[in-house]
């Protein structure tokens, strides 16, 4: 009886540390999202006080990176992160996230915002939708991003070559 009490108390131990060391998608999509950031020059840079980054609808994304921003900064920038509950209140930040299930819309939100410097990241997006530079996807467990070319050569952004390394890139016009 002494055996299956401990062995049941070890068995929620390592549950415990398991789920305390995972991390969810919101958390890695952050991780990336700052990352990518440090690799990306924007035209304006620095002239500007702050990096900003836009969510639009998606409130744990937006939780994971307040979270993940505490305390941090990007090219010497604070960071401010934006909520945006629908496309009426878009507006212009460094980066703007579209989750899943604001993808299918992704044509009439690039109308809302400047997209010449601003990094749209979508987390479904097909090789025909214009709009979003960067697509997350899981592959093989793993999440990793592409990188559309053509749609990041209509920005006046500036991707560095080591970004371009850790990308599935796509829509290469070369």
């Amino acid at each position: 009886m002494l055996k299956r009490f401990c062995l049941l108390i070890v068995l929620i131990l390592l549950i415990s540390l398991k789920s305390a060391f995972s991390q969810s998608k919101e958390q890695v999509y952050a991780g990336i999202i700052f990352h990518i950031m440090k690799y990306v020059e924007w035209p304006n840079q620095t002239g500007l006080s702050e990096m900003s980054v836009g969510v639009l609808n998606d409130n744990q994304l937006t939780a994971a990176l307040n979270k993940v921003a505490e305390g941090k900064r990007i090219v010497f920038k604070n960071i401010e992160i934006v909520k945006f509950a629908d496309l009426a209140n878009l507006k212009n930040t460094n980066v703007l996230f579209l989750p899943k299930k604001m993808t299918s819309s992704l044509g009439d939100i690039v109308k809302h915002v400047n997209t010449k410097e601003i990094l749209v990241i979508s987390e479904k997006k097909t090789d025909t939708q214009v709009g979003a530079a960067i697509n997350f996807v899981e592959e093989q467990g793993k999440m990793r991003f592409e990188l559309y070319l053509n749609i990041l050569a209509q920005t006046d952004l500036k991707v560095s070559e080591q970004l371009k390394r850790y990308a599935i890139i796509k829509g290469n016009n070369s």
